[in-house]
């Protein structure tokens, strides 16, 4: 093979690698855009988590009020003391029940969160794996697919790297 023949062969080689760089950079473009779209999701599971959890706070809060007046209530029309005795026992009985409920859902919602927040660790752990993976065979595929050594034998041999002092021939002093 003649060098113009080896440089068009070179040159379209290198062609190929510049279009496979190219989708490689897309590609990890492509990967990046999801991994921003898991984050927003995941900052809109975690927020949709701490509303819910506060609706259902604020809900309790109101079935407590409405559930120590009706007690008070029924207690002023037995004509009972509502601050002393089994009417303040009752009231204190549903105080700590609902006290119970809060912590209770207080720890479900720890738990939900910190389950959300391992799955986007990992996540960004997937991400990161799949951008490296790309980098790896990118650059796998331009090592292998460039002969540079195979390459600079064959221009060595040519009559042109022959002239122009390629041929690597021993230099005596």
């Amino acid at each position: 093979m003649g060098p113009a023949y080896m440089g068009f062969l070179l040159a379209m080689q290198a062609a190929g690698s510049i279009i496979d760089w190219r989708q490689t950079k897309s590609n990890q473009k492509l990967i990046q855009m999801g991994r921003t779209l898991e984050n927003a999701a995941f900052e809109s599971n975690l927020e949709a988590l701490k509303l819910e959890s506060s609706q259902a706070s604020l809900s309790e809060m109101q079935d407590l009020r409405q559930n120590l007046g009706s007690q008070i209530a029924m207690q002023a029309a037995r004509g009972t003391a509502t601050g002393a005795g089994s009417a303040a026992s009752l009231q204190n009985k549903s105080i700590s029940t609902a006290n119970q409920d809060e912590r209770t859902r207080r720890l479900n919602l720890l738990s939900k969160e910190a389950n959300l927040r391992a799955n986007n660790v990992l996540s960004g752990l997937h991400t990161l794996r799949s951008e490296t993976e790309l980098g790896q065979n990118l650059t796998k595929r331009l090592v292998n697919n460039l002969p540079i050594s195979s390459a600079f034998k064959e221009f060595s041999n040519s009559s042109l790297g022959k002239k122009w002092g390629f041929g690597l021939e021993p230099v005596n002093a």
